[in-house]
């Protein structure tokens, strides 16, 4: 952990539970991929089931290239982001592909997935109202001098505040909370279970199935089985 990185996942989830609701785990899911048979990574339909579907055929196979797209791009390059959260199916429009229909685009930096005892639920940051400019310079200018008295600094002092920031963290305050809100969910009793699974290039996961056979493999950013291992047991409700 950095002092750059964001609230934890647990402590935006509290604030959304429905009374007598517990919280087993929650973690960031910034960027989500496909592994539906006839869509793409980013669950567009592949040009091939276009061409077939044109053609009066019901569809093409699928796949899943780990890491070679993403919904987003790291800071200052352009290489895409690795999903933490890939969907699978056999088809379009299984419960897994209508599940994230809801999210909207594929990556989004403050995205948490939490499971409580009642459902499966992703979160999103609430967008912060928007900011109307002043009308004129002379506005602006009333309005920082407005800003200078009920703060009491000066010019001077703001311009040499060495106050140190880490993202969206600043020195001697705690760390920011975001307002969050329910972007989709679903009750316990549309997952058919969980298991300790291994994606493409042996990489471990958390594989969450849905009772219609789709599902999610939850990478969430973690190499090591053993952390897996304890997340299933969080899962099935053990307190370790």
């Amino acid at each position: 952990m950095s002092l750059a990185d964001p609230l934890g996942a647990a402590s935006q989830a509290l604030p959304s539970l429905n009374p007598g609701e517990r919280l087993l785990w929650a973690a960031y899911g910034r960027v989500f991929n496909y592994d539906i048979r006839g869509l793409d990574a980013l669950g567009q339909p592949e040009k091939g089931m276009l061409r077939k579907l044109g053609g009066g055929a019901a569809g093409v196979a699928g796949g899943f290239v780990d890491g070679v797209l993403g919904g987003g791009a790291d800071s200052g390059t352009d290489r895409p982001l690795p999903p933490q959260v890939i969907a699978f199916g056999d088809r379009p429009g299984v419960a897994a592909h209508e599940f994230l229909r809801e999210l909207g685009p594929v990556g989004h930096p403050r995205r948490v997935w939490a499971l409580t005892t009642e459902r499966l639920v992703v979160l999103g940051v609430v967008p912060p109202p928007e900011v109307v400019e002043p009308a004129s310079f002379l506005a602006k200018a009333v309005g920082f001098g407005k800003g200078l008295a009920k703060t009491g600094k000066g010019i001077v002092e703001i311009i040499a505040d060495r106050t140190k920031t880490y993202g969206e963290n600043r020195e001697g305050e705690p760390a920011t909370a975001h307002e969050m809100t329910v972007r989709a969910e679903l009750p316990r009793a549309g997952i058919g279970g969980f298991a300790l699974a291994q994606r493409k290039k042996r990489k471990p996961c958390l594989r969450l199935s849905l009772v219609d056979g789709s599902g999610f493999d939850l990478l969430f950013d973690v190499e090591d089985p053993a952390l897996f291992a304890w997340l299933l047991d969080r899962t099935n409700g053990s307190s370790r």
